[in-house]
């Protein structure tokens, strides 16, 4: 059976696919096969499609592709390389423009466990050089595959052989030809449904997705979703979600548990069990027999299972894709009001202090205009909530083109981590000076959080470079949006010797603690913090239990006399990184 008649949620792969590519195109598709098309075969296509154009071969399409003007565009898709998300919007973005020049392919980016993956880069020897880490939203350079691929027709006749069978493959030779080509990644990722895993996953994600979207009945989720020409004896037990499609058969003493799709015309006997499986149109699940987490099409792409009574479910592929199953849990999870609440009062504060500091801000403007040529705020490209960019706005402190000096002076540079700090920059001017340590530099952040981009209170906004050091601090601090000010910026101390360790530290205890309560007191021992000309003690923030001082104590208690000088609690924590 083909993979395009498998069956998907409430349809098929086919009817999915129409579903998902008709923001690029809504024109009948042709549908290409490795074998030779039989008539039975093409009256199930046109079943699920009636207006499907034809159904040939690879063979036969190659003929056809000169009737076609070279200026027509061909979309070419591959079903087992399935978008993820209905909605993904990499799609409509793909059918946009109309460079003749160029073809498009619609790419699958592999997905690291954690994001991140690490090479090693050795020498000829064999010794390591280096080791290089690679980030899923900024520098992840691996395709898996590729879902659709938009040619001309001109483009194709480039090669006088092309691998149509193979979108992956297409895309090198039209490459390695000269043809301008443009990727364009999948943001909400694929699944691989040309594996048994692939197939059951998307299939889970549908019928979950069904599910929600349908009316509750007596306040419980239904757990049978069948067509109206569906057959399920009243002696069957139906433990859902399950979709019978068709004239899909469930016979007295079968055991159907979901996520289960019957496809249409499949009959599950009497006192067969079927759990977390895909049953395709016209199968047969055999009496007294169990099939378990399996696709199963027929003969094509599986044994009888009447030969093997049980299967389990094969483990999930190690190629990047995008094959999890989801939580089977009906509970809704309940909504915290800390962010929605913690956004308006950003949003409120930020414009009354952008209103009240206007005139501060018309004369920092002049000065700044006064002294150097150039603009007068500075825009830096950070990092933000979920990794994505933004501008970063300051007043310019520094003369034009300083971020261009600072690779010169790195072996200046008085940090132990990533960020850069030089006591008397020669790149700062003498307003600039001025505004830094006051840090009304950064008055104009209060732009950035008005729009969402920060917050008042959070991690410091930090580029690309510096957030890629550490991996659990990088994903904990893009975990929440950036803020003007924070706990490592209060509590921070020993700036002289380097304190990357406690830009760690700190960071991570405010993503695990955030509450109103610890921002409003950030706020205020801001200014304090400021006014004193030091760092503010973490008990003053958060009680010790909570990042674990009290159990330290204990612990050096038990194991001899307390060192009064370590078991003070106005001392800030030790600053290596805590568990993660």
């Amino acid at each position: 059976m083909s993979l395009l008649l498998a069956p998907l949620g409430d349809g098929t792969v086919l009817s999915h696919l129409r579903a998902r590519l008709r923001p690029v195109t809504a024109a009948p598709p042709v549908i290409l096969t490795r074998f030779d098309v039989d008539p039975a075969y093409e009256e199930a296509i046109r079943g699920v499609c009636g207006d499907v154009e034809g159904v040939e071969t690879l063979a036969d399409f190659t003929e056809r592709c000169y009737t076609y003007e070279p200026s027509d565009r061909l979309l070419f898709a591959d079903p087992a390389c399935f978008p993820l998300d209905h909605e993904e919007p990499a799609i409509r973005r793909f059918g946009e423009g109309d460079d003749p020049r160029c073809v498009k392919h619609l790419v699958a980016v592999e997905r690291g466990g954690d994001g991140t993956k690490e090479y090693v880069d050795a020498d000829a020897s064999g010794r390591i050089r280096a080791i290089q880490r690679y980030y899923g939203s900024v520098t992840w350079p691996f395709a898996t595959g590729v879902a659709c691929s938009l040619v001309r027709v001109a483009c194709l006749r480039v090669s006088y052989e092309l691998p149509l069978t193979s979108l992956p493959r297409l895309r090198k030779v039209l490459a390695a030809e000269g043809v301008p080509s443009r990727d364009v990644p999948l943001e909400r990722g694929a699944v691989h449904l040309g594996t048994e895993t692939g197939l059951l996953a998307m299939n889970e994600r549908l019928v979950m997705s069904i599910v929600r979207r349908s009316p509750p009945q007596d306040g419980k989720l239904s757990s049978l979703h069948a067509d109206p020409a569906a057959r399920v004896h009243a002696g069957a037990r139906i433990v859902g979600p399950v979709i019978a499609q068709g004239d899909a058969e469930v016979e007295a003493g079968a055991t159907i548990i979901g996520p289960t799709v019957l496809g249409s015309g499949s009959r599950v006997e009497a006192y067969a069990t079927v759990v977390q499986c895909v049953v395709g149109p016209g199968q047969v699940v055999p009496g007294r027999t169990t099939l378990r987490h399996r696709v199963y099409l027929g003969h094509a792409h599986g044994s009888d299972p009447a030969s093997q009574e049980t299967r389990d479910a094969q483990p999930a592929d190690s190629e990047g894709w995008e094959t999890a199953p989801l939580s089977l849990t009906s509970e809704r999870p309940r909504r915290s009001l800390y962010a929605p609440v913690k956004r308006a009062i950003d949003a409120v504060v930020a414009a009354a202090a952008l209103v009240a500091l206007s005139p501060l801000g018309l004369i920092i403007a002049a000065l700044i205009k006064l002294e150097s040529k150039g603009p007068i705020h500075f825009g830096h490209a950070r990092e933000g909530m979920g990794g994505r960019p933004f501008r970063c706005w300051k007043y310019r402190t520094m003369i034009p083109d300083a971020d261009q000096q600072q690779r010169k002076l790195a072996q200046l540079n008085q940090m132990d981590g990533p960020q850069f700090k030089v006591t008397s920059d020669p790149r700062r001017t003498r307003i600039g000076r001025i505004l830094t340590a006051t840090n009304l530099d950064e008055i104009p952040q209060l732009w950035n959080v008005l729009v969402g981009e920060m917050s008042l209170v959070g991690p410091r906004p930090s580029p690309f470079r510096e957030n890629q050091i550490c991996v659990p601090w990088r994903e904990g601090r893009l975990s929440v949006r950036p803020g003007i000010t924070g706990l490592w910026q209060v509590c921070r101390h020993d700036r002289h010797k380097g304190d990357f360790h406690q830009w760690i530290y700190y960071d991570l205890l405010y993503v695990r603690n955030m509450s109103f309560f610890l921002d409003l007191k950030i706020a205020v021992l801001t200014v304090l913090s400021f006014a004193k000309g030091g760092h503010i003690p973490l008990p003053w923030l958060l009680p010790p239990e909570k990042y674990g001082e009290r159990r330290a104590r204990v612990r050096r208690v038990e194991g001899g006399a307390e060192d009064p000088g370590h078991a003070r609690a106005e001392e800030a924590p030790s600053v290596t990184a805590p568990h993660q």
